[in-house]
């Protein structure tokens, strides 16, 4: 490790160079500085000071397959804690290198408490970390986190069911109770009460509640249908048959069989 590691990660350098030098007036024309100025000013944000982990991470990158021990003596005989700075590298370098593995059904594993905790997890499967590298339980090697593209994890995630299929502007097909039904809505405008889409109103008209084919009871304006931003009341429904099931590309739930 460079004996300057801590500056290049910590400082970088000054910002916008030029005659003026972002507020320095020192090569610049009496008649162009201001009349009045305070004594900070001239010298406010002339340095950056943001972490920069590439030559970090690149370093670490190198050390792959060498005893951790060796690798953290290493760092520790350039980043002495004898300032801010290079304690503030060093918390960095443990930030990448997870310590805390362990052997669990022939996997290494770590125990994922962050949120949401989900416990006992393999180590390439754990996600929302600045980890990229972990230290073998049973070598004491470090080890390169396998990185799993974002389409791979997609796929692993459950899929949410799709229950709401919209043909046009008001005919969606819908799942109910595990069968596919053709849906008939209504728009309802937000400043209209129900009692002008539907003829008949239970309870009172302030109440603002009326019956929803879809969802099969009483519902609020609050629990209506939304589509393109827009409260869609379901007024007519119809099974769908098996010919129309095979040209949508649906299927219904199978019936439990009763014991």
């Amino acid at each position: 490790m460079r004996p300057d590691m801590h500056k290049v990660i910590v400082e970088r350098p000054r910002w916008n160079p030029g005659p003026r030098k972002n507020g320095r007036g020192a090569n610049v024309p009496d008649e162009l500085l201001p009349k009045f100025e305070g004594i900070k000013r001239p010298h406010r944000h002339r340095k950056g000071q943001t972490d920069l982990l590439g030559p970090l991470k690149r370093w670490l990158r190198a050390q792959v397959s060498r005893p951790w021990n060796d690798i953290y003596s290493e760092a520790c005989a350039v980043i002495k804690p004898d300032s801010v700075m290079r304690a503030h590298v060093k918390t960095h370098l443990l930030e990448l290198v997870e310590r805390h593995t362990f052997m669990h059904d022939g996997k290494v594993c770590v125990l994922d408490i962050g949120y949401p905790g989900r416990g006992i997890v393999p180590i390439e499967e754990r996600r929302y970390v600045w980890t990229m590298f972990f230290v073998h339980p049973e070598t004491d090697l470090l080890q390169v986190i396998p990185q799993i593209s974002r389409r791979v994890w997609r796929t692993r995630e459950p899929q949410t069911p799709v229950t709401v299929r919209w043909l046009k502007k008001n005919i969606a097909l819908q799942k109910i109770r595990g069968l596919w039904f053709e849906c008939h809505f209504e728009v309802v405008p937000v400043d209209v009460s129900f009692t002008k889409v539907r003829p008949w109103y239970y309870p009172p008209a302030k109440s603002r509640r009326s019956y929803d084919e879809a969802l099969e009871h009483i519902v609020s304006s609050g629990a209506l249908n939304r589509h393109d931003a827009r409260n869609f009341l379901c007024t007519l429904k119809r099974q769908l048959s098996k010919r129309e099931l095979r040209r949508f590309g649906l299927r219904n739930a199978p019936i439990p069989h009763s014991v």
